[in-house]
């Protein structure tokens, strides 16, 4: 209808015939919109709402209204929540309603802005327009700088030019934040024009870092010090703080060794192989030492901050413990204010990351049928037998076997809880408590952890500070099925019957019947085998005094007691033999006809008392600190052995049930006992915050040694220049700070020491026979070498910390040269003829170990609007060599390792692999090899080219130490979202994988998957991912130690990936909660590995068949702050 407008009201239609007509009722239409809007923004207010917020009433009527409210929220922090039924009503008469039982009074000024205050406060003035340049210290803009009215959520961010426009009331107080710089408040006083400035913080977040018997501001750091992000380490479905630290700090190598519940604690390395033995770190928490497991073992949220030591500056203090690194962790304390608790939990689920691949039945018996003609034997199986077992038809002589399903869980259980109390005033506390249960993928199997943390600090007078620091961690593991050994699951093949049609367990292998594997079931041994339990007790108590006599003197005293405490009991069942499944009669061999229980006990204890005394001062550009301290330390361990066999019945627990007879019982025990003294002091001088020197030194006197060579003196020195902070530097645009440091020192060893090396030392044993019985006595033990002494490390350290970018990008790089001298080795000189075994040789120092290495930390931290996100990376790659061995300068060859002088710790020695054979004339013309081989064999290079394959043609093929190591990780969040991800990795290194773990047939066992890429006649490739297959017996020349059975260990994984949300603040205030986050997180969900032979294979597993696999594991949680 062209010219013609029909308005459809109420049913009726209207015909409008000219545009301006319509034109006019259009006008009429936005005036009594407009008149709408008027009426409702000054009389017309519906709300309805049950316990509301009285701010969120006033949020509720801004979106229905053009009112907007002008107010200080401190103001409404003491009213309760309310319920309100308002229906069109005046600004006034709403205000009554909701304001009407508190001392509130409002103003309301130009119509739609209301000013509300306490009565007796001033008005809080109404909200002008803000304009405001932000700029960094040289004057350039910065943009992203997040620009919000305290108390509220109002705010904007700065643009590129670093401008920003918000609306604010006078009096409000602005908070001014970017990454890289110190926040600023800002209180407005009628101000419409702001020019701020912002001064660039510190390079990395955290201002204090903790250091050796104290604290120390990062900046005025002259050592190699690393601190951890604490939030890397929470919320992660991991049983072990030292695996939480992968991939995290540069230099330090963390080895995840896979273990089952309870064992799976992992090792930690700092800077290369320091010597040739033990290498572990010094772990301190709370300013006390403490163990490998103790450490590991500490619930991660309950960790407040934690720094690395690596050179000689940062690690003197810390003597004769330090050379390899030391660990300091503090953990949470109390803060002044009302309580605060904290609930942190989840729950998840935990699976193989990767389990060996077996060949199924067939398969296997094709193979075996293969090694046994490649042999020059008659096939294992006929045709008849090899139809039956690829169809299945005969399960009682040929089944088809899957142990895995039959043995393991698919996956088990993992779940955490963890809840906290904090708070206080001139006493101040922190309470936590967790429990965390583990499944096994060993079923009837789990490990239950209780954990307490109570710190206490009060400040009874001015001048005096006392605290406690208690912990208590108990671990529990139970196992009501038998002890399931993976060499046995891993060495049973898939033609042994598990039970027969009968319901017997099977005696049947291959179709003939098989004792040995029939009484190693590992199913049998599960569900029969026995029972077993354990348990550790770890309580640590600390006593601290800190007492200041005057300005700037602090002396603080600490008095620890470490006690670990082990139980443990295994009960092994008498079992009846299986049945000849053929003809019904038992196998006596297969039965276990003696019941045994063995039980353990052992109970350490460490005694610390500790004084140091600290005096600081600055005058002017001048400021220095000393610190001067003494400890003494006192250990003590006992353990005892008692296994007790033939009870009446398999269900009795209690020792004293087994049989009386001597020769039923076995019982031994020990003693260990060492004392450590110690003195120590630190001088610090800093001038005009640029120029940075420390000295230290330490004396320990050790028990462990003969008197007149139990002191040590560990002394280092050191010194840093703030380059950033010189006057050339203050208008350079890119580097925003610089720092030169470099430092010098000497640390000692003292863990491979035994207590007692400089005594003779004597065995109990059985010396002789004697009227016909036997006789006890003593035996010579390990000769003594009274003039044992420390390990002792020289190390230097040169490093550069640096800011770029307004600090948004920050760089930490050391290059490190470090010597361990005088590392214990075993006294070879000792003549053949005295007849002492290697265990029997003394020890001596005589070895030299030299480490150099370079370390890089990358960070970069940004926010664009609502979207704030940071990356980071480090590496490290460190190379070792052996400087010196013994007095005769020979090589210790130990199986497939070779210590050398030029060589590296770690060297695999054995023969250079060349591929395989092709043919029987290329084996011909070949150097002589072992005798029986044949074309598919492995080919070994002859080195010293005498036409032989013999010892001396074994050379260095490999380390099992990475040449360099790496960690990645990225954060980032989005209004509530947050997402983070670390991966780590390594390069550079290889793993010897055992003739069990990596050979078919390997001792009667199963074969893996990747042997079905052999070599063959139909298949003659010299590259082939195996040789020509053989049973072990006939097997010599495949199963030499070469580089053939070496596999690439580099890998990289993905450690952790989490995404949560957090819940919104006006969400959280209704239901009285401060904050709450949920989340999903996995350990392990990605590796790429540098392997591609045998896809099963796990770089980080251990090297034999006998290893508990890597898990991978995925949860889902809360964390709900009260």
């Amino acid at each position: 209808m062209k010219g013609k407008l029909r308005c459809i009201f109420k049913g009726h239609s209207l015909p409008v015939r000219t545009p301006v007509l319509a034109l006019k009722l259009i006008m009429l239409l936005l005036i009594a919109l407009q008149v709408s809007a008027v009426n409702n923004a000054q009389g017309l207010i519906s709300l309805k709402s049950k316990h509301i917020a009285i701010d969120e009433a006033f949020k509720q009527i801004e979106r229905r209204t053009t009112y907007r409210f002008y107010y200080s929220k401190e103001d409404f922090s003491s009213y309760k929540p309310l319920d309100i039924a308002i229906e069109n009503a005046s600004i006034d008469q709403a205000l009554k309603v909701i304001l009407g039982e508190t001392d509130i009074s409002w103003k309301i000024m130009n119509d739609t802005k209301v000013v509300l205050f306490k009565a007796g406060n001033k008005a809080v003035s109404p909200a002008a327009i803000i304009h405001g340049t932000i700029t960094d210290s040289k004057g350039d803009p910065i943009p992203g700088v997040s620009v919000v009215i305290k108390g509220t959520t109002k705010g904007t961010t700065t643009g590129g030019n670093g401008t920003f426009t918000l609306e604010a009331a006078d009096g409000a107080t602005l908070v001014v934040s970017a990454i890289g710089f110190t926040t600023q408040e800002i209180k407005l006083t009628g101000e419409k024009e702001l020019h701020i400035k912002l001064e660039v913080s510190s390079i990395n977040i955290n201002e204090v870092v903790a250091i050796a018997y104290g604290v120390q501001k990062r900046v005025n750091l002259s050592g190699s010090v690393n601190t951890l992000n604490k939030a890397q380490i929470v919320n992660r479905p991991v049983t072990s703080l030292t695996n939480s630290l992968q991939g995290l700090i540069p230099g330090m190598v963390v080895m995840a060794r896979p273990g089952d519940v309870g064992s799976d604690i992992g090792t930690i390395n700092v800077r290369g192989r320091g010597n040739l033995g033990t290498s572990s770190p010094l772990y301190i928490v709370d300013g006390v030492p403490v163990t490998a497991g103790d450490f590991a073992r500490i619930n991660g949220s309950d960790v407040e901050s934690m720094s690395v030591l690596k050179d000689a500056a940062a690690s003197s203090l810390y003597g004769s413990r330090a050379s390899f690194g030391v660990i300091l962790v503090t953990t949470k304390k109390g803060k002044s204010g009302k309580p605060t608790v904290q609930y942190n939990g989840y729950y998840g689920f935990q699976k193989a990351l990767v389990l060996p691949k077996w060949l199924g039945s067939y398969d296997y018996a094709t193979l075996s049928n293969e090694a046994a003609t490649n042999a020059g034997g008659t096939p294992v199986y006929n045709a008849t037998q090899l139809d039956k077992i690829k169809n299945g038809t005969s399960p009682d002589s040929f089944p088809n076997t899957d142990w895995y399903s039959l043995a393991l869980r698919n996956s088990a259980p993992i779940t955490e809880h963890q809840v906290s109390v904090s708070g206080g005033g001139t006493t101040r506390y922190y309470f936590s408590g967790a429990f965390l249960k583990q499944g096994s993928l060993i079923p009837d199997k789990d490990l239950k952890r209780y954990s307490f943390r109570s710190n206490v600090e009060s400040q009874v007078s001015e001048k005096l500070k006392v605290g406690t620091n208690l912990s208590f961690i108990r671990d529990e593991i139970n196992s009501e099925s038998g002890a399931l050994s993976f060499v046995s699951l891993n060495r049973v093949t898939p033609l042994l019957v598990n039970k027969q049609s009968n319901g017997e367990w099977g005696s049947i292998n291959g179709g003939v019947i098989d004792a040995t594997l029939a009484k190693d079931n590992p199913v049998r041994m599960l569900q029969e085998g026995g029972r077993s339990s354990s348990g550790t007790n770890r309580f640590i108590g600390n006593l601290t005094g800190t007492y200041t006599p005057v300005k700037d003197l602090e002396i603080i005293g600490l008095f620890s007691y470490n006690n670990f405490n082990y139980d443990s009991s295994q009960f092994v069942n008498r079992m009846d033999p299986i049945n000849n499944f053929n003809t019904g009669v038992p196998i006596a061999s297969t039965a276990v006809t003696v019941n045994a229980l063995g039980e353990s006990w052992q109970n350490t204890t460490n005694l610390l008392a500790q004084l140091t005394a600290g005096y600081s001062k600055k005058i002017g550009k001048h400021s220095g600190q000393i610190l001067a301290g003494t400890s003494f330390e006192n250990n003590k361990a006992r353990y005892i052995r008692v296994i007790r066999k033939n009870f009446v019945t398999n269900g009795l627990d209690a020792i004293n049930a087994g049989s009386t007879d001597p020769l039923n019982t076995t019982a031994a025990g020990g003693i260990q006992q060492y004392a450590l003294f110690s003195v120590f002091g630190r001088l610090n001088y800093t001038y005009n915050d640029k120029y940075i020197l420390e000295a230290n030194l330490r004396g320990d006197e050790s028990s462990r040694f003969a008197p007149g060579h139990r002191w040590g003196y560990y002394p280092s020195f050191s010194g840093a220049w703030r380059i950033g902070q010189e006057d050339f530097m203050k208008n350079n645009r890119v580097i925003y700070d610089l720092k030169l440091r470099g430092s010098w020192g000497k640390l000692g060893n003292i863990n491979n020491v035994g207590n007692y090396d400089f005594y003779d030392g004597l065995v109990s044993s059985t010396v002789g026979i004697l009227d016909e019985k036997q006789q006890d006595g003593v035996s010579p033990g390990k000769l003594a070498n009274p003039n044992l002494s420390w390990e002792k490390t020289t190390m230097a350290n040169i490093g550069v910390d640096a800011g770029f970018l307004q600090n948004k990008l920050s760089l930490q790089l050391d290059v490190f040269h470090k010597v361990t001298n005088d590392i214990l080795l075993q006294d070879a000189s000792v003549p053949y003829e005295a007849g002492l075994t290697d265990n029997q040789l003394p020890s001596k120092n005589m070895g030299s170990v030299q480490n150099r290495g370079i370390e890089l930390t990358l960070a970069y931290s940004d926010r664009i609007g609502d979207f704030n996100y940071s990356v980071g990376g480090n590496f490290s790659k460190v190379q070792n060599k052996i400087l010196s061995l013994n007095n005769q300068g020979t090589d210790n060859i130990n199986s497939y390792y070779i210590q050398r002088v030029g060589g590296a710790v770690g060297d695999f020695y054995m023969y250079q692999a060349d591929g395989l054979f092709v043919t029987d004339a290329e084996v011909a013309k070949h150097a002589k090899q072992f005798s029986g081989t044949k074309a598919g064999d492995i080919k070994y290079v002859d080195q010293d080219g005498d036409n032989a394959i013999t010892a001396e043609d074994r050379v260095v093929t490999g380390n099992d130490v990475p040449y360099l190591t790496y960690g990645l990780n990225a954060s980032a969040s989005y209004k509530n979202f947050d997402f983070s991800i670390i991966g780590q990795g390594v390069s550079g290194v290889k793993v010897y994988l055992e003739s069990e773990a990596s050979q078919a047939f390997f001792n009667g066992a199963g074969v893996k998957q990747y042997v079905l890429g052999r070599w063959t006649a139909a298949n003659p490739d010299p590259n082939a991912a195996y040789p020509r297959v053989l049973r072990s017996a006939a097997n010599s020349q495949n199963l030499q130690m070469s580089s053939f059975w070496l596999f690439n260990a580099d890998y990289f994984r993905i450690k952790s990936l989490s995404i949560g949300y957090t819940i919104p603040d006006r969400v959280m205030q209704r239901a009285h909660m401060q904050k709450l986050r949920i989340y999903m997180s996995s350990n392990n969900p990605f590796t790429i590995r540098g392997d591609k032979r045998m896809k099963d294979f796990d770089p980080e597993s251990a090297s034999t068949r006998a290893g508990y696999p890597q898990l991978k594991s995925w949860s889902f949680g809360i964390n709900l702050t009260l």
